[in-house]
């Protein structure tokens, strides 16, 4: 499926590509909001501190200041507490702790760079300048610095003693300790994934304003669905959503942490109200850094069994999370449910057993990053699988063919309770087997040699689960109506995009079900009054879910239109057609224009298409090559190849791009990207000087191919592919430098490879 029959004139996307580009972008700080206030946020400068006493008097009493709130006007406003989700683990040792998050800090700070008052100002200056006179005496309290610190430090919260928020067992362990009993070979791992920032394009901001006469909040912000971020606001607020509206700006990005609300959502709509004005906050990049939900912040531990054949027969695991110091809308959850769906990777293995355990600490809170827990799990998987390869003589391909579930097995049920629904990996290993040239590669590492280098090179065979989210299906209207004589579409769904070109992708499902021109199919995404269910563009889930709800929609349009031209011409709705913009007899002639069919029903049909909620398992195999310069360290990245099952693909340009994109934050992960923290929990990297993020010269052309299986799971065949290429990448990538790295006998650094830390180990292996 693809867009074929596009007139050529421009689609919603196109234009907006164009906007982009040409800085004519409209982003929260382009919106306009005559006479709006300006508020600045005083932070903790402490990770963990009591708050003895805070004095804004002088503050209050500066020039331009209108308000200065505090955590006492939070709990005055009656703010209730964050949403947090969890589906595991009720009746298990520690069900999740959920602690209260205050809006703005009341008696305790936890993390450096939590909210503690905000100020609104006729200007920035003089809200920035009054949050400096705000007087707060801080008692410091001894700060927990990551997952070693957590079990055995003073509680953050007294509820949650050893700092422990959840603990959760799964599958079976009984027979994985026979099947570790009986193995010829066993393969360990462990590792820690280092907290990320996700780094958007702009930092993001709030335009908020507050209906006196209605009651009702309005707010302006980029998000990733309306459903879920109001939501979040309903519970703090106290209000109905009804009395909350979000208008969708242009997003630069989402990755997961523009899923729920935040602290200073809900700030600036009390300031809103507190002053009876519109308040306007951008943040700095810096408080970006602070206050942004961080992703990955795991640790893995894992044993692969093989028995005398080399066949995998059981796998163990340890999940461990890094919190920060609240719990998210579904930090915690991802962490745990994503990786029990794909936590026997693309493997026949019978049996298998997962411990997870979260903690709290003094870092900001954790919430769901681009994959978020499928990377974490993939990449245990599969460098469980190339130890594997390594301590048995195997080759690293021929390993995973040998164990890779069979095409004619799906829809599969793995050891976890999971069910994944088509796949082809033995086609997709023969794919990167063949356009990387993995049975050829002595010229390029003796190339690499002649360098000074080493030459190394990774696999990674993997799936993950796409879809799903809090809603149980997925709606989407679709209204026709006549502009100048043509026929015309507006599509309105709960999901917005932040640069996935949706309007595009949903025009062409329209278009094919219609017979509409896609330039003439507009979509109107989470529109600030939509009442319709689903969840956002989170998962992977976009077009399986609100694409296949268009798809129904455009079924029940078309049954519509075909029965009214049956009528008009006397002919079975059955013996029509539609195309280019017409309805037409078997020979081709024409009965009706659309825009005549739309015209004789009264000059609009509007349907509502439902799609249940379902999930997919996308696919591939991604094989990486690096060098390593033996004198830095420094890791070059020289070829990647990403074999690819996304199911059928709507627009095949823009999935390709979704999947370069997830390949550079794999290779990010790896090779530079780490929040880092200093022993008093002050980060040490919170400026893009000092927190690496992958360039365009850091990454080669890539090579994708596609293969697709489709999913029996939605009318399109379609299967998430947005997170996909992080997913690959960050296996392949560690197991090419890992590969590199055995050549010489050094070992894998912890993650991310910086030059020094590979410089390091290289240095160990040769002294």
């Amino acid at each position: 499926m693809d867009g074929s029959g596009i007139s050529g004139r421009p689609t919603q996307s196109a234009r907006d590509r164009t906007r982009w580009v040409s800085g004519a972008g409209r982003y929260v700080a382009d919106v306009r909001a005559e006479g709006a206030l300006a508020a600045a946020f005083l932070r903790s400068p402490h990770a963990h501190a009591a708050i003895v006493s805070l004095d804004a008097a002088a503050a209050r009493a500066m020039p331009g200041v209108v308000a200065v709130l505090t955590g006492e006007d939070c709990a005055a406003a009656g703010f209730g507490n964050f949403r947090a989700l969890m589906r595991y683990g009720a009746e298990g040792e520690r069900p999740l702790v959920a602690p209260f998050r205050p809006v703005l800090a009341q008696g305790r700070v936890r993390y450096a760079g939590e909210p503690v008052a905000c100020v609104v100002g006729e200007t920035l200056a003089a809200a920035m300048d009054a949050a400096e006179a705000i007087a707060v005496e801080y008692e410091m309290l001894p700060p927990v610095v990551g997952l070693d610190a957590a079990p055995d430090a003073p509680p953050i919260h007294p509820e949650a003693p050893g700092n422990l928020a959840f603990r959760h067992v799964a599958g079976d362990a009984a027979s994985v300790a026979a099947a570790f009993a009986a193995s010829a070979h066993v393969a360990a791992v462990r590792f820690d994934l280092p907290r990320l920032a996700p780094s958007t394009m702009e930092p993001g901001g709030i335009v908020a304003r507050y209906d006196a006469a209605s009651g009702v909040y309005h707010l302006v912000t980029p998000h990733q669905g309306i459903n879920e971020i109001r939501l979040d606001l309903e519970a703090v607020l106290g209000v109905p959503a009804s009395r909350i509206m979000i208008e969708l700006p242009d997003v630069g990005g989402g990755f997961g942490l523009r899923s729920p609300a935040y602290p200073e959502h809900a700030a600036l709509l009390l300031a809103a109200r507190a002053t009876g004005r519109t308040v306007r906050y951008v943040p700095t990049r810096g408080e970006a850094f602070l206050n942004d939900n961080h992703g990955r912040g795991t640790r893995l531990a894992g044993r692969l069994a093989l028995d005398a054949d080399l066949r995998f027969t059981a796998i163990e695991i340890e999940y461990q999370t890094d919190l920060g110091a609240y719990v998210t809308t579904v930090g915690a959850f991802v962490n745990v449910h994503n990786a029990l769906q794909s936590g026997t990777g693309t493997y026949a293995i019978p049996a298998a057993h997962a411990r997870f355990a979260q903690y709290f600490t003094n870092a900001g809170p954790l919430g769901p990053y681009r994959g978020a827990g499928r990377p974490d799990i993939a990449l245990l998987v599969e460098r469980l699988v190339d130890e594997a390869a390594a301590a048995t003589g195997a080759d690293p391909l021929d390993l995973r063919a040998r164990n890779a579930i069979p095409a004619a097995a799906f829809p599969w049920r793995t050891a976890l309770g999971a069910t994944y629904d088509s796949a082809d990996y033995a086609a997709l290993i023969a794919a990167a087997r063949t356009e990387s040239g993995w049975d050829d590669i002595a010229a390029r590492r003796e190339a690499a040699a002649s360098r000074g280098a080493l030459y190394g090179r990774g696999a990674a065979l993997f799936t993950e689960v796409a879809g799903g989210g809090a809603a149980a299906q997925d709606e989407a209207k679709v209204t026709l109506s006549t502009v100048g004589g043509r026929a015309v579409a507006r599509i309105e769904t709960v999901t917005g995009g932040s640069g996935q070109s949706q309007a595009e992708t949903y025009a062409f499902i329209l278009a094919r079900e219609t017979g509409l021109d896609p330039a003439d199919i507009e979509l109107v995404a989470s529109p600030s009054d939509c009442r319709l269910t689903g969840a956002g563009s989170i998962g992977s889930r976009s077009t399986v879910s609100a694409g296949s709800a268009v798809a129904d929609a455009g079924a029940a349009l078309r049954a519509r239109l075909l029965a009214l031209a049956g009528l008009r011409a006397n002919e079975a709705p059955e013996d029509l057609a539609i195309a280019s913009g017409a309805i037409l007899r078997r020979d081709g002639s024409p009965v009706m224009t659309l825009a005549e069919a739309v015209a004789a029903s009264g000059g609009e049909i509007a349907v509502t298409g439902v799609k249940p909620v379902a999930a997919t398992f996308p696919s591939g195999c991604h094989v990486a090559e690096v060098e390593i310069d033996r004198e830095t360290g420094l890791v070059r990245l020289t070829r990647y190849v990403a074999a690819d099952d996304s199911g059928v693909l709507v627009n095949p340009v823009v999935a390709e791009g979704q999947i370069h994109g997830g390949i550079v934050q794999g290779v990010g992960g790896v090779l530079g990207e780490g929040m880092r923290y200093d022993a008093a929990g002050q980060p040490l990297t919170g400026s893009f000087m000092d927190y690496t993020m992958p360039r365009a010269a850091d990454v080669p052309g890539f090579v994708t191919l596609d293969l697709p299986t489709p999913s029996p799971n939605n009318p399109l065949g379609a299967k998430g592919l947005g997170e996909a290429g992080t997913t690959g990448a960050l296996p392949a990538v560690a197991n090419a430098v890992a590969d590199a790295l055995r050549q010489i006998g050094a070992a894998l650094p912890p993650l991310p490879c910086t030059p020094l830390r590979v410089w390091e180990a290289i240095r160990a292996a040769e002294f």
